[in-house]
């Protein structure tokens, strides 16, 4: 009888398995939302280091190119669904190389996907750029005041300097933070005075470069809305003239634009997510 079961079981997965590669409906969000219930905010991330797969690719850059550093948690990085695929001259550059583009991003956390592609891809279509360059520096889980500091920071900095070295500038920080300081995690209380160290430890270290920054406290539970997170966010942008308005994904808090976890963006949720850095880029700095 264990024979004829144990068998059964086998019928059940290789067809399964053969089903799952035609039709292609294999529950990845499923696993994603298992995978997420593991994951809590102390867990340690790693970055991706690992360019054997990815394509280099020397390229000549003009006064139209766009390099960027995008930068802050795990949003701004590579936690959300995978499966974009670059069609024009989008780029990543890591440690001194430049490679095509593909999630996951080389230097960021998590082994999904981001939102960069397709704001590359915009940006081109539209006309801004001819060719995108990002180099990913997010780190997941992220709160304001271990990106202001530290290990992050330093990564930042150092990505800085790589892009100085290769392209004598950097166009501006893509900075997209907030989830892990809303009124159901750290709170927002210090909110302010920590970014504003950023600012300062940015500036001392030779990074005065234009940061734009998301409006974003929305992160799983409807009640982590944050308006008074929101409120200091608008206030720095405000404040700072080298701050400028970034999107607002507290917009994008429904099902559709993000997967299971509620928190991480769908392939949906990015094409709005793209669409709004791309007037934020527009409106702000490159008409």
């Amino acid at each position: 009888m264990k024979k004829f079961e144990f068998l059964i079981i086998l019928l059940i997965i290789f067809f399964f398995g053969i089903s799952t590669g035609y039709y292609k409906h294999f529950p990845f969000n499923f696993v994603y939302l298992i995978k997420s219930k593991f994951n809590s905010s102390t867990t340690p991330y790693k970055r991706n280091y690992d360019i054997s797969l990815y394509d280099a690719k020397a390229i000549d850059i003009t006064k139209n190119t766009g390099i960027y550093l995008t930068y802050g948690q795990s949003n701004s990085t590579n936690h959300g669904q995978i499966g974009y695929v670059v069609k024009n001259q989008v780029y990543q550059f890591f440690k001194g190389i430049t490679y095509i583009y593909e999630d996951p991003a080389l230097g960021g956390t998590g082994n999904s996907g981001s939102v960069w592609g397709m704001v590359g891809d915009k940006l081109i279509n539209k006309g801004v750029h001819d060719k995108v360059i990002f180099s990913s520096c997010g780190m997941g889980s992220a709160k304001i005041e271990e990106l202001n500091s530290g290990a992050n920071l330093k990564y930042l900095i150092e990505n800085f300097e790589y892009q100085m070295r290769e392209f004598g500038r950097v166009d501006g920080i893509l900075f997209h933070q907030g989830e892990s300081n809303n009124n159901n995690n750290a709170g927002n209380d210090n909110y302010y005075n920590e970014f504003v160290k950023l600012l300062s430890e940015l500036k001392k270290n030779g990074v005065d470069i234009p940061i734009y920054l998301s409006r974003v406290s929305f992160c799983g539970d409807p009640s982590s809305h944050d308006d008074e997170l929101i409120k200091k966010q608008n206030k720095i942008i405000r404040d700072f003239e080298n701050v400028y308005e970034g999107p607002n994904t507290d917009l994008l808090s429904d099902k559709k634009y993000r997967l299971p976890d509620r928190c991480h963006f769908s392939m949906l949720g990015y094409d709005m997510f793209s669409d709004l850095w791309v007037e934020s880029l527009i409106n702000n700095n490159l008409k």
